[in-house]
């Protein structure tokens, strides 16, 4: 799932972007309830290319 609004892109989404322009995708998923100050629902993550 995206975000809690229904808006955004997944994980998964967002790493085929980042590898259809010839980069490797990177994921760390941030799920962790102290980054946001509560527990999430949502998909939370953070995509590095290079």
């Amino acid at each position: 799932m995206g975000w809690s609004t229904g808006a955004g892109l997944t994980a998964d989404q967002t790493l085929a972007l980042v590898e259809d322009v010839g980069l490797t995708a990177r994921l760390r998923r941030l799920p962790e309830a102290v980054y946001w100050g509560r527990e999430i629902t949502d998909e939370r993550y953070l995509v590095v290319g290079d």
